[in-house]
This record gives C-alpha cells, sequence and structure tokens, in this order.
C-alpha cells in the first residue's frame, strides 16, 4: 500500500518524509552560481524532470515563509547555496538552515550545497546536492 501510494515512513532521527514523490519538488535557496541551462543538463543526467526545481534567489531568501514548510508534502529536500542568516518565521535561530535542521522532524530534508569554500551553489556542489536528495534517492534509486 505504501509504496503504492509513494508513501515514506518518517524516521525518528530523519526529516519529515512524508511526500508525493510523483509530484514532490526540490526547493533551491540561495545564490545561483552556475546558468539555468547547465542546471536543466545536470538534472537531465540524473534523471530528474527540471520543472521539480523551485528556485529561491539569495535576495527573496530572508522573506521566504520557511514556516510554511513545515508538514508540507510539497517539497521532498531543501537545498541551501549562499544565504542570508536570518529569515523569515525562524523562531530566535542563528540562521535559516539551523532552524530547519534543528525542527528536522518537521520539515524536508536539508541539504548544503557545498564546495571548499563553504556554501555555494555551483555545477559540482548542486550535483552532489542532488544526488543525495529524497527525490533522486526515490526516483532513480528506488531507495528509503
Amino acid at each position: 500500500f505504501l509504496t503504492k501510494h509513494n508513501i515514506s515512513l518518517k524516521r525518528e532521527e530523519e526529516s519529515y518524509s512524508y511526500c508525493d514523490i510523483k509530484n514532490a519538488q526540490i526547493l533551491i535557496v540561495g545564490q545561483l552560481n552556475i546558468k539555468i541551462k547547465d542546471i536543466n543538463g545536470i538534472c537531465k543526467n540524473l534523471g530528474i524532470e527540471p520543472d521539480r526545481l523551485v528556485y529561491v534567489s539569495y535576495d527573496e531568501a530572508t522573506n521566504y515563509p520557511y514556516d510554511n514548510l513545515r508538514f508540507s508534502n510539497r517539497y521532498s529536500d531543501v537545498i541551501f547555496g549562499a544565504t542570508p542568516h536570518m529569515g523569515s518565521g525562524i523562531d530566535g535561530s542563528n540562521s535559516i538552515i539551523s532552524y530547519l535542521e534543528n525542527n528536522a522532524s518537521e520539515f524536508p530534508n536539508v541539504l548544503r550545497a557545498c564546495d571548499s569554500n563553504g556554501l555555494n551553489l555551483n555545477k559540482t556542489s548542486l550535483k552532489n546536492a542532488l544526488l543525495n536528495t529524497k527525490l533522486y534517492k526515490e526516483l532513480v534509486e528506488g531507495v528509503i
């Protein structure tokens, strides 16, 4: 039943995991240091439909309503690049990322797109992050 309806069971140590994998999207937040055509190419190479990615720019990241992600089944994962530390609805946490990570049982899977300089959404870091998303693991690898 669960597999037929694309429902994953929540594990205590993991992020909130109920999402409709057939329709789930990946939220990408932060400064993009990569062209959209390159992102589309990476997605196609990984077997992920490019329209499953939703972008929140660096400038929009501060005012994005992160609390709306709580128990949301719209997103399987949130990938962060360079972002402002503060954001809307993060209840006094030190950063947007730490807020979501500290409340993982209530939010989609959080991934950091990093290179040797830290958070950075470039070709390599985005590809590595996408390979670790719940969406990729479920759709392409058939794992979870």
